[in-house]
């Protein structure tokens, strides 16, 4: 979507992205997302309404890989993605191979998994995290000896 149209719309993609936004926990917020859509890290994509409202927004990311290039769909947000997931996917799948990748990949809550699989997608790994602050900027706790870590 083009820059000037990614203004005029921001305000309801921001609606319907900002739960999506939210399960990273202090990783990401939506304004990162809007600063990456200028950058061209992203590429933003709206479904719309027959009243041309916005239904929902995900965006895409081309990832270089050293063996090969892949689509990301990094957010995806709003509702009824029943009536537009399979065109969601298959206009995703177009524009990967115009891109010249050979898979899509995304991120989400193990339920995505369940909706997913039905296209083909699968689980590639799992990631972990550990807090190493208490996100405030804050020392963490010492493992082994259960005390406030003031090295941080």
């Amino acid at each position: 979507m083009p820059q000037d149209a990614v203004r005029m719309v921001w305000k309801d993609v921001d609606r319907v992205l900002r739960k999506s936004v939210a399960t990273v926990k202090n990783k990401s917020d939506v304004i990162d997302i809007l600063d990456g859509m200028f950058d061209g890290t992203y590429v933003l994509w709206v479904v719309l309404d027959d009243d041309n409202s916005i239904v929902a927004a995900f965006t895409t990311r081309l990832i270089v890989y050293p063996q090969r290039r892949a689509l990301a769909l990094d957010w995806v947000g709003g509702t009824r993605m029943k009536e537009w997931a399979d065109q969601m996917i298959d206009t995703m799948m177009r524009y990967a191979g115009e891109l010249g990748c050979e898979h899509l990949e995304g991120y989400g809550r193990k339920g995505w998994g369940r909706f997913l699989e039905k296209y083909g997608f699968y689980p590639e790994y799992i990631a972990y995290r550990m807090e190493l602050s208490d996100g405030q900027g804050q020392a963490g706790t010492d493992r082994v000896n259960g005390t406030a870590d003031e090295s941080t």
